[in-house]
């Protein structure tokens, strides 16, 4: 940096001093306050003007702004009106609902967006001047080196393009230009998707299209799946000769109040006609197998909510509804709790350590099971195992195409294929709107398929190639067809402007922003906060930074109070209504983060690609800012899941996606825009078959399977096995392979008596390897046959029960025999050791490493009995030393030593030490360390699970019971109660035990408006949720109490009667 940079620096910084002016013609408390730019951009953070929660001492008259999170300044409205419209009130969807209210100048209040004039691309700054002069004006002189050479970290450095052009685009993109058959060309007539890739139309329809199995199963060239079984055969015949679908209404068999509610809740006033239509099929009213694949933004969900409501409501059994995400299992929960209030019937969230396995048997009241993929399927396996899986009638999977997914994909797998071989009359429906192999899933799960290219309201999608902005035209039969130049973008930036945002982001956003909402996708977390930092230091300020401004100060009080700090970052992008989203921020913090984007408070969001799939925010336009996830370069898969969030209902007439490509990047961007849709392959043979391995012990287990014969005509009805030639897989032959080792390492056994003569288990052949007339006769090696019946040994159940491969079983079952000889109760620290170690890879290191530093600080201030713990895993003073003076964590101990981390900040959790500080003093992100928690939940129920199949472990039980309880809850004795309901964590359950509700009594007797005016930043939505919520766990323990008493009952009469 050159000596006039500095001096310039030093003068700027002398220039920072809190400024508040009064606007002419205020007086008194409504004077409107202007806080100047330095107010929010100290030199230090901890100077920082939003490091203090207490911003009602800073500007005068806040609490007459605010709308809804002040008691004092919100209970007169609330009792006159009933509602609260503030950030904090109802938090609906503008997209659905009603449209954000856009606070004007002069006071006044516009129903209506703003319009942004589309012709022309100018840029609206009010009372600013014109975009090439605001540009001009912005200098970056205040900007550090290491700010600067951070600005652009991310997956490649993309401050320093090269050339790009249009030109060089197309040169790029000609390898290929697409030939389009003619019965493909003719049929698309729908434009209401945008582009595809020519050589994926056949496997994508714009219309509409259904086939049923019979259908697609005639044209395929693999042989039919034999679905016949003997399980539940019975009830599936009685089931059958009774009327599918009792209609108590006319809304698909519902009655009038439910329509009025979905109608309500979502904002609408009738259904999409693909809706109507896909409701109608044949499938629907036969109870067949469906997978319906539309568009993002196409209202998928909705089909799905009407098809659960009708399977508990007129044919009164179960459902098990499958998401993604625990944040999204948890916002359906609350979404759909009204409805379970309203409609009686139960909802119930099965995530980490949350939900009863198997469920409480009901008399009285269905129940709708919302799970995560995991916990769904051991739901599934714990009705099986009590011979209970025909209570569910229907099971609805969301994101279908993550059955392709490496690891969980093979767990969806399996559930989905249990399910499908019980033959106990459950219904299943999947829906996804990337799959580029349907006919596959098809005749994996024996279903109709229903696709059609809707979209709400159309998509405009772009790619910038340096200035210049090419359309692209689905209907194009050339290059210059498909890809056609839209305009150039020049925003007269100052030079300072150019270099540190090359790609023009900032005037791209502010075509856009703050009237209209926009995401930007970045490739990685750490981009995603450099790319919010640069534009508000670019984004035209008084624009910006004006809008919404009170509802924002509340906002970052929200964030600091609740969720127990204001990130750095944060506190200097809010102010601009500019945010960022990702794993790193707490669950709290992306809640906070986007219900103001759905207000229309930030307008902004740097974000990464899981937002694509796992939140609901729709824009106005998406900015793609690199092609890359992480370190990869992204699938045409995740670029529709990107620029689908683009353009949904009640946002605009259209919505826009900018993808921006570098010159180096042109041809992979051609390639992935014109390959297939990913397909959604089986990973079940991936890792060594761990994913097979654990369907075979799975199903032995609940015995849905006791010999090779129906071993094979199980994993014959599997994805896998209708891709195995595709895939190179010999199905039979792997499964025999599982089947050796599982008897090598003790895990099978021969279910019939064993002979007098020992058996040689590690050496196995099967009828196949050796005639059985001509085997000698003191041969001892084993032999299984097609009909040879064996079982779980002791460490196999509890593998099973635990939900784990036999291996890692076998490694946790040495490690609690070894920490029984010897186990330190002083404290939780060996426990957790043990929890850590049943997520543990092979270095210790999964989420994170361990710090040295950090470690060896920690360690040296511990007490002796903390440090026990240490000297019993080897880590004597010399390896303190050693770590000490190498400041690395490497040598024979980096495993102990990686997970001991873990322990320690596990440790402090468990000591209600506030998570902001523990990320502080550990160096770890605040997002990471829930994952942590939530993992280790997880594992402390496994091992739980495990330990009830393995006498030898009674002890353990109630020790990991106890660690369960605590770390789910993570709060002191008093606010436990508080704590079972979904939506509240340790913050919120303090700030509504000083208010006086001590129990869920207390809340459940409340109305909404009331826990509003009682409680600061509570939306009066989530009010209403957790109000519905206390309701649903007071009547899960009426209908308990009822259920017993009934019991007793039946009792008392049978032995009176008996005398």
């Amino acid at each position: 940096m050159s000596n006039q940079q500095n001096q310039n620096n030093a003068q700027f910084r002398k220039k920072r001093a809190l400024e508040l002016t009064e606007e002419p013609g205020g007086s008194g408390n409504h004077a409107k306050k202007h806080c100047s730019e330095s107010l929010f951009w100290p030199d230090s953070d901890d100077d920082s003007f939003f490091s203090n929660a207490k911003l009602e001492d800073l500007l005068s008259g806040r609490n007459e702004e605010l709308f809804g999170t002040q008691v004092q300044s919100s209970s007169n409205k609330l009792q006159q009106s009933g509602s609260d419209d503030g950030l904090f009130g109802d938090t609906s969807f503008p997209a659905t609902q009603k449209p954000i209210l856009v606070q004007k100048s002069g006071n006044t209040v516009d129903s209506e967006p703003a319009k942004i004039p589309v012709e022309n691309h100018q840029i609206d700054l009010d009372s600013e001047e014109d975009a090439d002069e605001v540009f001009k004006k912005i200098n970056l002189n205040d900007l550090s080196i290491g700010e600067m050479e951070d600005i652009f970290h991310g997956a490649e450095d993309f401050s320093e393009p090269l050339l790009q052009n249009t030109q060089l685009f197309l040169d790029a993109v000609a390898f290929k230009i697409p030939k389009t058959p003619e019965k493909i060309a003719t049929a698309v007539k729908d434009e209401s998707m945008s582009f595809i890739s020519k050589s994926v139309l056949e496997g994508i329809v714009q219309g509409t299209q259904y086939e049923t199995f019979e259908e697609l199963r005639n044209r395929s060239i693999l042989d039919p799946v034999n679905w016949e079984t003997q399980a539940f055969a019975d009830f599936e015949k009685e089931i059958q000769s009774k009327d599918m679908f009792p209609s108590k209404g006319n809304f698909y068999g519902l009655p009038d109040k439910v329509k009025k509610m979905i109608f309500e809740h979502k904002g609408i006033k009738s259904l999409y006609e693909w809706q109507d239509e896909c409701l109608n099929l044949p499938a629907i009213s036969q109870r067949k197998n469906l997978i319906y694949a539309l568009p993002t933004s196409g209202g998928k969900t909705l089909v799905a909510e009407i098809l659960m409501l009708r399977e508990l409501l007129c044919r009164e059994r179960n459902v098990l509804f499958i998401l993604p995400y625990v944040s999204i299992v948890q916002e359906k929960v609350s979404a759909m709790s009204p409805f379970a209030i309203d409609l009686d019937f139960l909802v119930e969230e099965y995530t980490a350590g949350k939900g009863k396995c198997p469920p409480q048997p009901r008399s009285k009241r269905r129940s709708l099971f919302i799970a995560s993929i995991e916990k769904g399927a051991v739901l599934m396996d714990s009705l099986i195992d009590v011979q209970r899986p025909h209570e569910i009638g229907l099971v609805v999977v969301d994101e279908l195409h993550l059955i392709g997914e490496r690891g969980r994909g093979a767990t969806l797998e399996a559930f989905l294929t249990k399910v499908m071989f019980l033959n106990a009359n459950i219904q299943i429906v999947g829906m996804s709107a990337t799959i580029g192999n349907l006919s596959e899933i098809s005749s994996f799960l024996n279903a109709d398929v229903y696709t059609r290219g809707f979209r709400p309201v159309e998509l405009k999608e772009y790619i910038k190639c340096g200035p210049d902005l090419l359309e692209i035209n689905s209907a194009g039969q050339s290059l210059e067809e498909i890809f056609v130049p839209s305009r150039s973008v020049n925003y007269n930036y100052s030079e300072a402007v150019k270099r540190a945002d090359p790609d023009q982001l900032a005037g791209l956003i502010s075509e856009c922003a703050p009237e209209h909402c926009c995401l930007v996708f970045c490739p990685s977390r750490k981009n995603c906060e450099n790319v919010a930092m640069l534009l508000s230091r670019i984004v035209p300020k008084q624009k910006f930074f004006e809008h919404r401004r009170s509802e924002k100060i509340d906002l970052m009080d929200a964030l600091d109070k609740m969720c127990g700090i204001l990130s750095p970052v944060l506190a200097k992008t809010l102010p601009y209504g500019i945010a960022y989203h990702h794993s790193g921020l707490t669950t709290d913090e992306r809640k906070y983060i986007e219900t103001a984007y759905r207000f229309g408070v930030v307008t902004v969001i740097c974000c990464t690609s899981t937002l694509a799939a796992g939140v609901n925010l729709p824009a106005k336009r998406v900015i793609i800012r690199a092609p890359y996830v992480g370190q990869e370069f992204m699938t045409l898969c995740r670029y529709k899941q990107m620029v689908g969030r683009a353009g949904r209902a009640g946002l605009g007439e259209a919505g826009e996606s900018i993808l921006i490509a570098q010159s180096k990047d042109n041809l992979q961007v051609g390639q992935m825009l014109f390959s297939p849709m990913d397909k959604a392959l089986s990973s079940m043979d991936q890792q060594e078959a761990v994913g097979l391995q654990s369907l075979i012990l799975s199903v032995i287990g609940l015995n849905l399977a006791e010999c090779r014969r129906d071993l094979n005509r199980l994993v014959n009805s599997t994805l896998l096995s209708v891709q195995a030639s595709s895939l190179d897989v010999a199905v039979d032959e792997v499964v025999l392979r599982i089947l050796r080792e599982m008897f090598k390492n003790k895990v099978l056994q021969l279910t019939d008596p064993a002979p007098k003569s020992k058996i040689n288990c590690s050496d196995i052949i099967t009828t196949q390897d050796v005639n059985q007339s001509t085997r000698p006769p003191n041969d001892r090696r084993l032999l299984i046959g097609q009909s040879t019946r064996f079982k779980l040994t002791n460490i196999g159940r509890a593998a099973f029960k635990a939900g784990i491969d036999y291996k890692r079983a076998n490694a946790i079952h040495l490690e609690l025999k070894l920490a029984q000889q010897q186990l330190i109760l002083t404290n939780y620290s060996h426990l957790l050791y043990l929890i850590v170690c049943f997520n543990s890879n092979e270095k210790g290191d999964e989420l994170f490493p361990a710090d040295a530093s950090i470690l060896f600080r920690v360690y040296t201030s511990l007490p002796p009995e903390s440090q026990a713990l240490f000297k019993q895993l080897g880590f004597t003073e010399a390896q303190a030393a050693r770590l000490f003076k190498t400041q690395s964590v490497q040598g024979p101990l980096s495993l102990k030593l990686n997970r001991l981390y873990k322990v320690l900040i596990l440790v402090d959790i468990l000591d209600l030490l506030p998570l902001p500080s523990v990320a502080s003093k550990y160096n770890v992100e605040r997002g990471t360390l829930q994952h942590l928690i939530s993992q280790s939940i997880a594992a402390s129920s496994a091992i739980v699970r495990l330990c009830e199949e393995m006498e030898e472990f009674w002890c353990y039980k109630p020790l990991f019971e106890r660690i369960l309880n605590k770390m789910d809850r993570c709060g002191t004795y008093e606010l436990e109660p508080l704590l079972e309901l979904p939506a509240v964590k340790i913050n919120r359950a303090k700030q509504l035990y000083a208010a006086g509700f001590r129990t869920i009594e207390d809340i459940a007797r409340l109305r909404p408006v009331l826990l509003v005016q009682s409680v600061e930043h509570m939306p009066l939505r989530v009010a209403t949720e957790i109000v519905c919520a206390a309701k649903i766990i007071l009547m899960k323990k009426l209908d308990h109490l009822e259920e017993e008493t009934e019991n007793l009952k039946i009792c008392l009469r049978s032995s009176s009667k008996d005398k």
